[in-house]
């Protein structure tokens, strides 16, 4: 028997079948944070990795060969200028001393009898009691006396000088390293280095700059010539705590080097409380003087991929493009557009995860604060 039901459910079925499907459902508008770009006054700056190192540095050696009879400082310590750092034994020194002394007055003997002799003949070479060529040789004579006294006199100033390279001073004002020299110890000037005064008061902080950087930093200054007056120079240390003292351009290269496509910098930074040592890792800023109006993307905006830097672009109509750029620097909170954005168009801040390319999203108006980095609806940042 058949089933009165199933005829009706197959129609049922067929009917349904012959109505049009029903639309797909719109994707619904997501909302997003949007920052409007205007043209910011700003300075070019520059943040470059550095280390400092000591404004002078002295090696400082035995001139002599001698035992070390003292050590006249504390290793670590502050020298001035003069102070004795070692006294050598100088019994050696003294004995050449004398000796040069009486070799210098037996050759001054010597000279003045060559001389006597010289003068004597010439009276009666005239009366024809000598001949030419006595006079030649009493000449000769004199002339070898006086070179020798010339050396004696030398072979004297020498000895003088190593008696008192005995004596080793510090040649400048600074802090003294360590040492292995101690008494007892022969020293000469083969030794080495007996001890390293640095000079940390000012400190030198030494960083290097790309060519690109290099030839922004010879359109502000002409090469060779160092204004301290048009730059800001910091110093920052561990978790950008600035030093407390600006610092001034003291050394730029005159070249870039050709292997590292690098030019060597130095900026000079007061230190008189010496919270800097030498060798420390730190970061120099250097910012001009002079203002300039450019645009600026805050970083969060930015997005990277294998072809470079982009951002989102929120059209009049809502609409989401992706946007390809070119930056020129980057700042701190910020990077400085080079192309591919104008003043007035709005770049997404914040729901970046939810914006795709040819979709439809509502815009809120997002501000930026640039020293902080804060981006915030407009109503939160301007109330």
């Amino acid at each position: 028997m058949r089933n009165p039901v199933l005829p009706l459910l197959l129609a049922g079925l067929l009917l349904a079948g012959c109505h049009p499907p029903d639309e797909a459902a719109a994707p619904p508008v997501v909302g997003v944070g949007a920052y409007e770009l205007r043209s910011t006054e700003i300075t070019r700056s520059w943040r470059f990795s550095a280390r400092t190192r000591p404004a002078e540095t002295v090696q400082i050696q035995a001139r002599v060969q001698a035992e070390v009879a003292a050590v006249t400082f504390e290793r670590g310590a502050r020298v001035a200028a003069g102070d004795v750092l070692f006294r050598l034994d100088d019994r050696t020194q003294r004995d050449q001393l004398r000796q040069a002394q009486a070799q210098l007055a037996a050759r001054s003997s010597a000279l003045e009898l060559a001389e006597r002799n010289l003068a004597r003949g010439l009276e009666v070479a005239d009366r024809g009691f000598l001949s030419a060529s006595d006079i030649d040789r009493l000449r000769d004579a004199q002339a070898q006396a006086s070179s020798a006294f010339e050396a004696a006199e030398a072979d004297l100033e020498q000895a003088r000088q190593n008696l008192e390279y005995t004596v080793i001073q510090a040649p400048i004002a600074g802090r003294a390293g360590d040492t292995s020299a101690t008494v007892g110890n022969i020293v000469g000037p083969g030794s080495g280095p007996l001890v390293r005064v640095q000079v940390t008061d000012p400190i030198l902080a030494r960083f290097q700059l790309t060519d690109r950087e290099y030839q922004q930093l010879l359109h502000q200054r002409p090469l060779g010539l160092v204004d301290t007056e048009q730059f800001e120079i910091r110093l920052l240390l561990d978790g950008d705590q600035p030093h407390p003292w600006p610092g001034a351009l003291d050394f730029v290269d005159i070249e870039v080097d050709a292997r590292t496509g690098t030019a060597e910098v130095t900026a000079r930074f007061p230190n008189p409380d010496e919270t800097l040592a030498p060798g420390l890792f730190t970061t120099v800023e250097m910012e001009t003087r002079e203002v300039e109006s450019r645009l600026l993307v805050p970083n969060q905006a930015i997005g990277r991929n294998q072809l470079g830097s982009f951002v989102m672009v929120v059209g009049p109509d809502g609409m989401v493009s992706e946007r390809s750029i070119t930056l020129e620097r980057q700042l701190r909170t910020a990077a400085v557009v080079d192309a591919g954005l104008a003043p007035g168009e709005r770049v997404i801040v914040e729901g970046l995860q939810k914006a795709r390319p040819g979709s439809r999203v509502e815009a809120i108006a997002y501000d930026w604060d640039q020293d902080s980095g804060v981006l915030a609806p407009t109503e939160m940042l301007r109330p």
